[in-house]
């Protein structure tokens, strides 16, 4: 039987001679859209949180106020039986071992017959969404009392209105607001140009506001040499995309110069994009909610910052696509049944880009001639955000428990450091100017730097003794100007220079047509013993561990201008379908996916979903010690593995 998973074992022999060159098989172009019905419901309100429409908002200075750290006179105790009545959550039972992970596809099946794949190890629907014929909107009856004034849908309007949401086919081309001009580059040795393009900040309103799209082009490499210029460039080379992180982080193009060097001698021109609301293109910042806030116009602000999910990405570079299709070939004329002759991307996406990627795939397959992801494969199978936390708070729990056995001693440090801070309400003001502090809880969050692997651990254990030394045994208060930048360093979020990270980073996992996130990783959080104290903000006695956190968001690390919209966002449930579950079904277009076993940002285990629920779909094991940023860090194995 084939098998999904290809991995590569450190005593693999490669001295019997060259491995034969791998042969894709052909891909079948055809692009139709399925169409399907979609169940959707309202926000909804959660305890204590007003609503009010965009045509009529009212500021709630009460419930804004709740917002701000709650530092409290008394200090709470947190005990193993709380009075809320939660236990401990144990470990879930493994899931399916590595023999018993079946193919039920692979890459020789592409063009074949469908299959049909797995399906979560819980039985539990994929998403709620159900496929059909049909284009009709089915919507849940709400039952009397009408229901509070409601958040306006950016995609859905009224049934009155007589508008639909947007469709996948419709999408116009950007313009081209800057034409290609060279780039500096500080070693000269890629050629490089850079592109600004516009388009709607809504795809379906063409006519209403648009946005800039920053793009960064590199087709050859001065010691290559082989084109005259870019546009004979990207004719006689297939183009790849490659989609970054986040969300909410720019895109430059030389974060990974090796990885240029290995793509331009492959035969790829690459193209580098800031997705919308980052980097160079029109940016998400504070000013962005400043004017909404100022008017108490909150769900206007939440619905602006609706917009720049990954759905919205892929239509911004599929109008990308279509415009340098225009440019480049003027006389060939498009076919809309497969979207377009001249162009198909070739996409790469690392971490959050694999999840622009699989929406890509899910929708505008026919724009695509192949998919690679590096620690992205999309849980596209969960049951929505709180599935995916319980899978990763394992992981960080093992990560813990790792970071403790190497370092017994932090144990009580930790403790003290805390409770420090929190018996005091302490909150230090970061001297990089970000309005970024250093509390009790945010303190907690630095296990995100344990998703660099066994250097993350010893940075923070470094950390903390550093802090403790002042903080706890010498009562340094504040703490000097050098821990504190340390601390700026380490606490990896950066929220302020990128909101959206934090606006929309549980969003990127809704797909079902009736979830909420409503702050899915604090609320998964306190299940477990070693983070429900903390994250209650309550005194941790003597002889109890705490446990940092890892990619969670928790509203204690929103900006200020951010803390009430991002709270509406995070209570909304009507969200547009991310992936095409049936789509992914029939795939066509060859996918070849490296995932890691011990990543702390991308679950292993949900990402062997994935590989089962897309027909064609590769995965890759990376080696054993590889982690969420080995691409950067072993770009040259990975590639070779993934090509």
């Amino acid at each position: 039987m084939d098998t999904h998973i290809r991995e590569r074992h450190e005593t693999e022999s490669h001295t019997n001679g060259e491995r034969e060159p791998r042969k894709w098989p052909a891909v079948d172009n055809e692009g139709g859209m399925g169409r399907y019905k979609v169940r959707w419901g309202w926000w909804r309100p959660t305890p204590n949180q007003p609503f009010a429409s965009s045509s009529s908002p009212t500021p709630f200075p009460q419930q804004l106020s709740s917002l701000k750290s709650d530092h409290r006179s008394s200090i709470d105790i947190a005990s193993d039986d709380d009075d809320d009545g939660e236990e401990e959550e144990e470990e879930a039972s493994s899931s399916q071992s590595e023999d018993e992970f079946q193919l039920k596809h692979s890459l020789s099946q592409v063009g074949t017959a469908p299959t049909t794949p797995g399906s979560p190890d819980d039985g539990e629907s994929d998403s709620g969404i159900s496929f059909s014929d049909s284009t009709e909107l089915a919507v849940e009856a709400k039952p009397p009392p009408p229901p509070p004034p409601l958040l306006a849908m950016p995609y859905i309007s009224p049934a009155s209105g007589g508008s639909t949401r947007p469709s996948w086919t419709n999408i116009q081309p950007a313009t081209i607001v800057q034409l290609p001009r060279p780039r500096p580059n500080n070693d000269e040795e890629f050629k490089i140009r850079t592109i600004h393009f516009r388009v709607p900040l809504e795809h379906h309103k063409p006519s209403g506001q648009h946005i800039n799209i920053h793009a960064e082009l590199i087709y050859d490499s001065h010691e290559r040499d082989r084109f005259e210029n870019w546009i004979s460039a990207c004719r006689a080379s297939p183009i790849l995309v490659f989609l970054c992180g986040g969300p909410g982080d720019q895109n430059p193009h030389d974060r990974m110069p090796e990885l240029n060097r290995i793509l331009i001698e492959r035969g790829y021109v690459i193209l580098y994009a800031d997705y919308r609301g980052t980097g160079q293109s029109s940016k998400v910042d504070s000013a962005a909610v400043d004017a909404y806030n100022a008017t108490g116009n909150f769900a206007g602000a939440a619905e602006h910052l609706l917009l720049f999910r990954q759905d919205n990405i892929v239509r911004d570079l599929e109008a990308v696509r279509l415009c340098l299709e225009e440019h480049l070939y003027p006389f060939q004329p498009s076919n809309g049944s497969d979207n377009g002759n001249g162009i198909k991307w070739t996409l790469m996406g690392q971490s959050y880009g694999g999840w622009v990627a699989l929406t890509y795939l899910s929708f505008l397959p026919g724009s695509l001639a192949k998919v690679y992801l590096t620690a992205g494969l999309a849980p596209v199978m969960s049951g929505g955000p709180d599935e995916v936390y319980e899978a990763l708070y394992r992981r960080m729990r093992g990560a813990n428990e790792r970071y403790y056995q190497l370092y017994p001693g932090d144990e009580g440090l930790v403790r003290e450091v805390y409770n420090a801070l929190l018996s005091r309400e302490l909150a230090f003001e970061l001297p990089d100017g970000s309005g970024r502090k250093l509390t009790a809880q945010t303190f907690l969050t630095l296990g995100r730097k344990f998703i660099g692997g066994d250097s993350g651990l010893k940075a923070v254990h470094e950390f903390v003794g550093q802090l403790h030394a002042q903080l706890v045994r010498n009562s340094v208060i504040p703490p000097s100007r050098e821990v504190l930048t340390e601390f700026s360093k380490l606490e990896g979020f950066k929220l302020h220079s990128r909101p959206l990270y934090g606006v929309l980073h549980e969003a990127i996992y809704c797909n079902n047509g009736d979830t909420a996130s409503e702050w899915s990783a604090m609320r998964v959080g306190k299940r477990y013993r070693e983070y429900k104290g903390w994250l209650q903000g309550k005194y941790v006695p003597e002889g109890q561990r705490l446990f940092f956190s890892g990619e969670m968001v928790l509203p204690e690390l929103m900006p200020e201008e951010f803390k009430y919209v991002s709270g509406l966002v995070a209570s909304k449930g009507d969200w547009e379908p991310l992936y095409d579950l049936e789509r992914l079904k029939e795939n066509t277009v060859p996918v070849t996916a490296m995932a890691y076993r011990d990543d702390l940002a991308v679950d292993f285990e949900l990402s062997k979903q994935t590989v089962e629920a897309v027909k064609g779909c590769v995965m890759v094991v990376g080696r054993p010690g590889w982690n969420h940023g080995s691409l950067r860090n072993n770009t040259g194995e990975v590639v070779q593995m993934l090509f």
